[in-house]
């Protein structure tokens, strides 16, 4: 394992302290016995360490002083001050209060832990303290300082050898990140996201990012955390890279035995976990994963992107997890984007790189200056080590930032030429009409299907041209896409856009906001009709109007209709209104199980959508026979649009068909106050409130709960008196004739005040139904009281006459098919017809 100079330097000065403190040890107490001088537990250990190199027991302290560590040391002679000459004991209570930060980098050195931006500057002050207040005692120490002042780079032949205890952290084979000579700067937001994904409940978590942005670095620097975190619970961290170039101040160079496959991933992490060749890597990776729970961190994944990882992806055992850095999302993970850094971290990162490499042409230049190269360098952390590396090489400052060819090359793997018609097509209208777009915007603007966009993309996002992010729709999110800075620079440098193409562009631009404009309009006018399709901003309009088209085609084509869903699922897996119309064309085609599943889908992306809550609630109201699950979309849906008729309408018809007539009133009447309901609304909820009135009263009279029906008589009437009157012919006329007949059974029934409201209430129905139509008074209520249903005939009683009926005599034919013996119907009575007392205009009141 290779280190960097910083960890090396950082290693020098403390075995330079540390035996020195040993030799002062030495020197005052090498003659006390050992069980004396040194606590147990102390004791213990260091033995333990002496026993690891195959050594017995010590039984004199010189023999053990190898073995301690520098805590060991430190409060051994500081437990003994008395026994020290002056200026040691001066020099060491000096050190005293920063002996738990050098104990910390010591931990971070001898158990190749990350270093810290500060480690060695805090070791080198901490150092010429010690020697101020007592050089004599400080010799090798001494010697050291002076030798890195005369030749720092002689630290790159040690070998890192610290007594130190076992590590207990889990096993791992992380590699000493690439920060550790300037620690790590920025991402902190980013780094709590990732830890809290990883401790979350997401199995997979993606690190996104242009080349060179940082993904690598971030990956290992949030699983170096995790191994210190005492709360995690993986049992191991395993970490495999794809990666298969470097950049170097002159070149692009290959990695020799770079991981070209998914299966030579896979074949590698097997051999971190089990260090044997297997015939089938994947089912070992997965066989681990399941019996202990790893953490596998997964880098550079882009350059093995294929199917048989996705489905790996998603075959992981519950308890383990995966960290993937890419400049590709799969789509099943949960993604972390990686932004440029900030121009401060920029700055500092610059800075920092200039001192620790000794760049003069760097470390003189004054502040401003500094920041403004770091800005032109856009926050990327490989263009800025990059260019200090061409500094050192001898190169000039502007010549690097005014030429940055050979980063280009390795940010955009310098394939244009290799690209394909489409993905040129593609970039130059991002070149043109720049800004993130979504892949239904591209789809529109470039003239692609789904599936061309999908490859043109992933195309683009391998070699590094785009990136990608992701949007806010509520709570679902939408990728979208645009050039990275890097692409940019290169396409404006060597790919201009022809003069018609782009006026081409601009039109397509154009006819896609007129589009938008009219469909946003339809949404806002009519938001619950099923042929309304909800348009969230300008990436979705491309896609609406397809799904638009499917509805359209629904009823004679539905499998041309649910190709046009399907089109529009891939274009934008989270826009949920293609799963919403998936379903109404299913719904359509009789097929419930589907309509179910699109459904799901659709509220699982916009749980706060109530026109989705509508729609589903209302095709299990009345398609899939479930009105409790019915009414529990419809109330939430009711939650997000409190002042919807369309959502109050079909609650209260919920509440009907679950036998729960109060309620449905209740719905109903609450429709008759809302004033942005329509004259049809406030009918069709007077229709469904009489309906429960009459199920309710019918149920109460005569019976214990007469109070309950009496206040439920009472609501009704109020309801039918808030309707216009000319919305109260039909059934809703013949409903008001059974309240009245229940209003004037409650009066005969009861006494007092209860039978003079219910007269009163007889009176007012009979006055409703005067305005309405004064030849209805004439109609009955009556029942079936026989049926012979295969002649097409019956008889119907309304108490005092029975009445012949025949099917020709229903208003409704199919009202005749549903009839039973004792079904309630209202009728004209014609007792003088020729053949005998005849019932006439007949409706099923069911």
């Amino acid at each position: 394992m290779s280190f960097s100079a910083t960890r090396l330097t950082c290693y020098a000065l403390l075995a330079a302290v540390e035996q020195d403190m040993r030799d002062a040890i030495d020197t005052c107490l090498g003659e006390e016995s050992i069980s004396i001088v040194l606590p147990e537990d102390r004791l213990e250990r260091a033995q333990v360490r002496r026993g690891k190199d195959g050594l017995p027991p010590a039984t004199a302290l010189p023999a053990l002083l190898p073995y301690l560590d520098f805590g060991d040391a430190f409060e051994l002679l500081a437990s003994n001050y008395g026994s020290l000459q002056p200026d040691l004991r001066t020099s060491l209570q000096q050190m005293a209060p920063n002996v738990g930060r050098v104990i910390a980098i010591r931990n971070r050195v001898a158990h190749t832990r990350p270093m810290e931006i500060d480690d060695s500057a805090h070791l080198l002050d901490v150092s010429h303290q010690l020697l101020k207040y007592a050089r004599a005692h400080w010799p090798t120490l001494q010697a050291t300082i002076d030798r890195l002042g005369t030749n720092p780079s002689y630290v790159l032949g040690l070998t890192i050898n610290l007594a130190t205890d076992p590590d207990r952290a889990p096993q791992h084979n992380l590699p000493i990140p690439d920060f550790d000579e300037t620690g790590f700067f920025g991402r902190k937001e980013e780094l709590r996201r990732i830890k809290k994904a990883i401790k979350g409940a997401y199995p997979v978590v993606s690190i996104l990012g242009d080349g060179g942005i940082g993904k690598t670095a971030i990956a290992l620097k949030v699983a170096y955390e995790l191994l210190e975190d005492s709360t995690q619970v993986f049992d191991a961290f395993v970490w495999v890279t794809a990666k298969a170039t470097v950049l170097t101040p002159n070149e692009i160079k290959r990695i020799n035995g770079a991981i070209e496959s998914s299966l030579g991933l896979f074949a590698r992490a097997a051999d971190e976990l089990g260090g044997a060749e297997v015939d089938n890597p994947i089912a070992e990776v997965l066989s681990y994963m399941e019996n202990f729970k790893v953490l596998l961190i997964l880098d550079n994944l882009e350059t093995v992107l294929d199917a048989r990882l996705r489905e790996f992806l998603l075959d992981l055992p519950v308890g383990s997890k995966v960290i993937i850095t890419s400049r590709i999302g799969l789509g099943i993970e949960n993604p972390v984007q990686l932004a440029p850094l900030s121009d401060d971290d920029s700055g500092r990162l610059l800075r920092t790189l200039a001192r620790i490499r000794s760049v003069p042409v760097l470390q003189e230049l004054p502040q401003p200056d500094v920041e403004q190269l770091a800005r032109r360098m856009a926050g990327h952390p490989a263009y800025i080590k990059w260019f200090v590396a061409g500094i050192q090489a001898g190169r000039r400052p502007e010549e690097l930032v005014g030429n940055n060819e050979l980063l280009l090359e390795f940010c955009m793997s310098n394939v244009y030429e290799y690209l394909t018609d489409d993905a040129r097509a593609a970039v130059r209208s991002m070149q043109v009409l720049p800004g993130a777009r979504n892949q239904g915007e591209l789809a529109f603007l470039n003239d692609f299907s789904a599936a061309t966009t999908q490859a043109t993309l992933l195309e683009l996002l391998t070699t590094n041209f785009v990136q990608m992010s992701s949007q806010s729709f509520g709570q679902s999110l939408d990728t979208v896409y645009q050039l990275s800075e890097f692409g940019k620079q290169y396409l404006d440098k060597h790919h201009a856009v022809a003069p018609e193409e782009r006026d081409w562009l601009l039109n397509r631009s154009q006819e896609l906001r007129d589009l938008g404009f009219q469909m946003t309009v339809e949404s806002t006018s009519s938001p619950y009709s099923a042929d309304t399709v909800y348009v969230r901003g300008p990436g979705d309009v491309h896609g609406a109007k397809i799904l638009r088209d499917a509805m359209e085609l629904s009823r004679i084509d539905p499998s041309g209709a649910l190709a046009r869903c399907q089109e529009v699922q891939v274009l934008a897996p989270a826009y949920y209104e293609a799963w919403r119309v998936e379903a109404h064309v299913r719904a359509i085609s009789r097929d419930q199980a589907g309509a179910v599943a699109a459904f799901d889908r659709a509220i699982e992306l916009a749980p706060e959508s109530p026109v989705v809550c509508y729609h589903y609630g209302s095709f299990l109201l009345n398609d899939a026979g479930d009105p409790r699950g019915a009414l529990r979309l419809l109330q939430a849906g009711a939650r997000y649009d409190r002042d919807s008729p369309e959502l109050a309408g079909q609650i209260s018809w919920a509440h009907f068909c679950l036998g729960d007539p109060q309620a449905a009133l209740a719905a109903a009447a609450h429709i008759m106050q809302m004033p942005q309901s329509s004259p049809w609304e406030r009918k069709a909820a007077c229709l469904i409130g009489l309906r429960a009135a009459i199920v309710g009263v019918s149920s109460g009279v005569g019976l214990e709960s007469g109070e309950a029906a009496a206040e439920l008589l009472e609501a009704a009437v109020e309801l039918v008196e808030r309707v216009n009157l000319q919305h109260l012919r039909g059934e809703s006329l013949d409903r008001i004739l059974q309240l009245r007949d229940h209003a004037r059974a409650i009066a005969d029934s009861s006494e007092g005040y209860l039978a003079t409201k219910a007269a009163e209430w007889d009176s007012r129905l009979t006055t409703i139904q005067q305005a309405v139509d004064g030849d209805s008074q004439q109609r009955r209520v009556g029942r079936i009281k026989t049926l012979i249903a295969d002649k097409g005939y019956g008889f119907l009683s309304d108490g005092r006459m029975d009445y012949f009926v025949h099917f020709r005599d229903f208003q409704q034919r199919h009202d005749f098919e549903q009839l039973a013996e004792g079904s309630t119907c209202a009728f004209n009575p014609n007792p003088k017809h020729p053949r005998g007392p005849r019932a006439e205009q007949v409706r099923l009141l069911e």
